[in-house]
This record gives C-alpha cells, structure tokens and sequence, in this order.
C-alpha cells in the first residue's frame, strides 16, 4: 500500500509540476522571444536596436509555411470529422470480443491513423475510444477508461509519417531553410526504411505491453465516478449515430444540400493528385500535394456544402495557435539567423558532439527541447537553424537531422500534458490518470528511438 502511494505521489507531483509551471503556448513564445533577443545581445555583437531590426524582418517572413502548417491541420480535421469516417469507427468497435482485443484493434487503428496524419489520429483516440468502450460495455468487458485515453494520447509518437510536419516542410519549395539544404524529398525523411522500420518495431512492442496490461487491469464494475462517464460517452455516441434529414424547403437550402457540384470537384481534384503522383512519384510529395489530396477527401467526404461548413466552423478553432504565434516564431528565425546568434549555437553543437552521435543528441536535446516548445512546426523554426548546419560541419546527412529532430519532438509529447489536452477534455479525465501509462510508452519509444539513432540513422 506503501509502494502505491509513494509512486501515486511521484506521478502526482510530476504531472502537478508540468501543468502548474509549463505556460500556455504564446506566453511561452513570447517569453522564448525575449530570452533569444537577450542571448543575441549577450553571445553577438548586435546593437539592440539591430536585434530588433532582425525580429521584424524575419516575423513576415514565414506566411507561406504557416499557411501550408494551417490547411495541413484544418484539411486533416474535415476529413476525420467526417461522417463516414465516424461510422466507420463507431462500426469497428462492435468487432472485438474480449478486452484485449478491444485494446489490441483500438491501438492498430490509432497508430495508423497517427502514422497518416495527426488529427484522423485525435479522431480515433477521442470517437473511437468511445465507442469502443461503449460497445465493449455491451458485451461484458470493462475497459479500463484511463488506459485507453492515455493510448489515444501516446500513439502520437507514430506521428513520423508523410504528413509529419518538418520532414514536409524540407519536402517542399521555397522552405526558409532551402539555401542551406535544398530540398529534401519525403523517401529520404520520413518515408525512408529505417524510419518506417523503427515505427513498426515500436508499433510491435506496444501491441504486444498494452493489450496484455489491459486484460489484467480489466474492471468488475465500475464506480459511481466511471458510471458518470460511460453515461456520457453513449450520449455522445448515440449523438452521432443519429443522423437527421436536412431541410430542403427553397431553391438555396437545396443548392446548400446539393452534393453533386462538390462531389465532382473533389474527384476532379483527387484525380490531379494521383497524376501528379504518378508522374513525380513519392518524392514529389510535399504540402501543396498533401494538403490538397486531405481537402479534395474532405469535399467527397461531407458531401455537400452544409456538411464541411459545419465542419470547418468547428475546425478553425484547431488552428487558431499557429495563426497566432507563427509570426512571432518567424520573429525568433530572423534574430537566430540575422544577428548570428545561430552560428554561435551552432559552434557550441559541433563541439559538443561528434558526427557519430550527432542525430541521438538532436533527438535527446530536441525531445528536451519540446517540454518548452510543444510545437514540431514551431519548434522546427527554433531549432533548424542552428542544428542542420552544425551537423552539416560534422559531415552528418541533412535528412538524418531531420529525422531525428521529428522524433525527439514526438518522443516526449507522450509526457507533456500539451498534446494530451484533447483527449483530456473528452474524456473528462486529468492527467495524472493516464501519466503512469504515458510513462512506460516513453520508455518504450526512448529505448527504440535512441537504439535506432545510435546503431543506424547517424
């Protein structure tokens, strides 16, 4: 009993520390702001009106990226708060039988919706997680609710996949790193062997720890508490289940519910990505392609222009942070390139660090890194310009850097509260619940990233 409560009270206070001392994200780029502009007066010989001429030049200077960062998310959102995907979830989670298999089949589909893109993988770890405890309530088996949320939360570490945000930024034209590196093609970075090798060996390993944690920590009934919030998932899931005729009753309610016009444009468009897929193959892939084969989805999906502006109303919230802080990120770029700031970090990391173990220390100090900055866009901003070129020095391949940087940043998303606040609020959990969870996947995903950065990707 002891032993409980000594570790209850280590993940309690760990996780108490994290919401209470980590700040919302634009104080914290504001804060970031500051401290760079103070490092460039200290470490350069910039004046501080001429650091103050480098955060202005470079805060305008990112609307491209943060557009293509802004449809990625927005355009990911439609797809997944699409009705056929939601019936598709809510059909998939009548399949298992047993509590293992519930967790088994829930944690396949959310790593391969983490791995396709980030919010068809929020989808899966809030819809799915529902319904799949509702259903499974049905036939008897009590899945235990936080280990579920915290699987939903902890699969985004499967989120190096094509849509991953640094390797599609280096993938595409006119990157504000291209002159240093050029352009880097997806078969390079996150869509290379070991990457995909390194995903599936920790895939292997979560499918075969959790569903067997499941079965032993599986329920005999359930609390007042629990009873609560079951009763509110089959709410939730009968909402979506319920599916209304629109009203049709003049000329413009039905050119709102007409699905034709929509329908072919969809087709049309998705028809141009595959030949332009075709043509160019994968390594033509970057967030111009990307970001309009999930729209051309989304519009084939709703259906009809009442359904994905319903959508896109609830979706515009999703990317209200990066609206409002890429620019002052942007700002931070121009005083880390501008002022030269960045060549003395620079200088720091070729003399810590040989080319041999270059990419392990980019994903530990990357990982490090995003407690602060819980942003891989963002953060790519911050950290490319000093870690790429310091790598470069040591002979160390461009792709590999950015490779790790991807992974650090997702290695520890699965103990930061940030990424975890959607799944929080729909399962109406804290965090300290999943934490213990979150642990042993962030054990696991250490060991795999680091073997794997250390032994093949340096």
């Amino acid at each position: 009993m002891e032993n409980k409560k000594q570790s209850g009270g280590w993940i309690t206070t760990l996780s108490n520390w994290s919401q209470r001392f980590i700040p919302d994200a634009f104080p914290l780029v504001l804060t970031l702001t500051l401290l760079v502009a103070v490092l460039a007066l200290i470490f350069t010989e910039s004046t501080p009106l001429s650091v103050l001429q480098n955060w202005y030049d470079g805060f305008w200077s990112m609307l491209t990226f943060t557009i293509n960062i802004v449809m990625l998310m927005f355009t990911g959102f439609l797809v997944a708060n699409s009705k056929p995907v939601n019936k598709l979830l809510l059909k998939l989670a009548k399949i298992p039988k047993s509590t293992s298999s519930a967790v088994l089949l829930f944690m396949i589909v959310s790593i391969v919706l983490f791995y396709i893109h980030f919010a068809l993988g929020m989808a899966a770890a809030i819809l799915f997680g529902k319904a799949m405890i509702v259903e499974q309530d049905k036939k008897g088996n009590k899945l235990p609710i936080s280990l579920i949320a915290a699987a939903g939360g902890f699969c985004i570490v499967f989120q190096a996949g094509p849509t991953a945000s640094a390797p599609l930024t280096v993938s595409s034209t006119g990157h504000f790193m291209e002159e240093v590196i050029g352009t880097i093609p997806l078969t390079e970075t996150s869509m290379a062997l070991p990457v995909i090798l390194m995903n599936v060996v920790m895939a292997v390993i979560f499918i075969l720890v959790f569903p067997r944690l499941a079965s032993k920590l599986s329920m005999g009934e359930r609390d007042e508490a629990d009873q609560e919030v079951l009763a509110r998932f089959q709410a939730d899931v009968a909402a979506i289940q319920a599916d209304e005729a629109p009203a049709m009753s003049n000329f413009a309610e039905w050119m709102d519910n007409f699905w034709g016009f929509q329908v072919f444009i969809g087709i049309c468009g998705l028809v141009m990505v595959i030949i332009s897929i075709i043509k160019g193959g994968l390594t033509q892939l970057g967030f111009g392609s990307v970001n309009m084969l999930f729209f051309m989805l989304a519009l084939i999906l709703h259906r009809t222009p009442a359904n994905l502006t319903k959508a896109a109303r609830e979706g515009i919230t999703s990317v209200s942070g990066v609206v409002l802080q890429f620019p002052f990120y942007a700002g931070i770029f121009g005083i880390l390139s501008y002022s030269g700031l960045g060549v003395v970090i620079t200088d720091f990391f070729t003399s810590i660090a040989s080319g041999r173990l270059f990419t392990a220390v980019v994903l530990w100090f990357s990982g490090l890194l995003n407690m602060l900055v819980p942003s891989g866009g963002s953060q790519f901003i911050v950290e490319a310009p000093y870690i790429i070129p310091a790598g470069m020095e040591l002979g160390v391949d461009p792709a590999k850097i950015v490779n790790a940087f991807t992974c650090g940043d997702l290695l520890t998303n699965l103990i930061q509260p940030f990424w975890a606040i959607p799944v929080l609020g729909a399962y109406g959990i804290k965090f300290r619940k999943i934490f213990p969870y979150c642990l042993v996947a962030f054990g696991i995903a250490f060991v795999v990233l680091s073997g794997f950065f250390l032994l093949f990707m340096y």
